[in-house]
């Protein structure tokens, strides 16, 4: 976890509840090897979503985008359906 520490946040709520939760912190920059198992992974895969790539390699979902972004505009992966959330990519089939 590059150093930090987790911690335990507690939160009140209404009518005297109490909850306990430990915040995920995710990497904003991706090391090398994380960044070519993405790759190799986009090269094959049949449905990419920002959120599936941010959970499975412990990356925020903004600086996914941004890797599917430019994966998109390399022509490695292409964008299947969008919504106005989020997109779905797949590897591109002719290169």
């Amino acid at each position: 976890m590059s150093g930090r520490e987790r911690k335990v946040v507690r939160k009140k709520k209404k009518f005297g509840l109490v909850v306990e939760f430990t915040p995920t912190i995710r990497e904003l920059i991706p090391d090398e090897e994380t960044k070519k198992k993405i790759d190799d992974e986009l090269k094959r895969a049949k449905g990419v979503t920002p959120a599936y790539l941010a959970f499975k390699y412990n990356i925020r979902v903004s600086t996914a985008k941004k890797i599917l972004r430019e994966a998109e505009a390399n022509n490695v992966i292409k964008a299947i359906t969008k919504s106005r959330r989020t997109i779905v990519y797949s590897a591109a089939t002719g290169k």
